[in-house]
């Protein structure tokens, strides 16, 4: 308004005058939960290996030999079974990038830079998951579900059948189940053929559990193979897309080269700090028709 009292015009006010008030920033909210990885903590890794220089990693599968018998007065005869070789490429390198002007970052109260390098990570990490989930998605031996992304008694007392005649230890420990969220709902269901079969995590009042060893996604046991979930395996679909997987830890491996690496720095001409994220790895399956290691649920055909 106006002022009066022998004042001549009048004043700025907050209608006038709006671009002069700051909007500060508050801090920053994420549109995302941090998921961090699943898959890489079930696998083989091979990280320590190409740590320092490299880019394969030749890995030997050696096949079982049958015994002989020794008789009397015979000499042994000596088995030339060759080895087969899997060769992991260190074939992967991801990045993040931004630039964030310094009129950003000047009328800015939070720590944008901070905020968003937690998202690279996040991304990144991600990225890792999905590259192994590809590579776990190609196990030889799988079966069409009736139903997508449901499970039935009979289904998977075949996966155990299928693990069992493969030599594939699934009570040792070793082995993991990863399934996609709603696939892990028809788990869960009491009503559903598996449900009284699977241990919750949760159900013994120790929040801990869900964290088994650090590992994320963790939900429970099914006849004593530990069951996770992860948003990585995609529901519904097609016949050609997989609701989850019974694998053993060396069904696949990886190695992070180069674990995720933030630099930044500034950019004269733009007037701005220039901001990068980046990650080197490799995957690779190491399932194959002589030597399965694994069982896919794949969707309705």
């Amino acid at each position: 308004m106006a002022i009066t009292g022998g004042m001549l015009g009048a004043a700025h006010t907050t209608a006038t005058a709006d671009d002069f008030v700051p909007e500060l920033w508050s801090d920053g909210i994420y549109r995302y939960f941090e998921r961090g990885t699943v898959f890489k903590n079930l696998i083989e890794d091979y990280s320590a290996l190409v740590k320092s220089s490299g880019d394969i990693v030749n890995i030997p599968q050696i096949d079982l030999v049958a015994s002989a018998d020794k008789t009397a007065n015979t000499l042994i005869e000596y088995d030339a079974t060759n080895t087969t070789v899997t060769q992991l490429a260190i074939d992967k390198h991801k990045y993040n990038a931004m630039l964030f002007e310094d009129i950003l970052q000047i009328q800015s109260s939070a720590d944008l830079v901070s905020k968003y390098t937690q998202m690279f990570g996040e991304a990144l990490a991600r990225a890792l998951d999905a590259d192994i989930w590809d590579a776990l998605d190609a196990i030889n031996e799988n079966v069409g579900l009736a139903a997508d992304d449901a499970l039935t008694d009979g289904e998977f007392q075949g996966a155990l059948a299928s693990l069992g005649e493969n030599d594939v230890p699934y009570m040792d420990g070793g082995v993991s189940f990863v399934v996609n969220p709603v696939l892990m709902a028809d788990i869960l269901d009491p009503a559903a053929g598996v449900s009284r079969n699977f241990w919750r995590a949760d159900a013994c009042g120790d929040g801990s559990l869900l964290t088994e060893g650090g590992k994320k996604g963790y939900m429970g046991k099914l006849y004593g193979i530990d069951v996770y979930m992860s948003n990585t395996i995609q529901s519904g679909g097609t016949s050609t897309r997989t609701s989850g997987a019974i694998f053993h830890k060396s069904a696949a491996v990886c190695a992070v080269q180069q674990s995720v690496r933030v630099q930044a720095e500034y950019s004269v001409d733009a007037l701005g700090t220039k901001v990068v994220a980046d990650t080197i790895y490799g995957c690779q399956l190491v399932d194959s028709a002589n030597n399965k290691k694994g069982y896919r649920f794949k969707n309705k055909d």
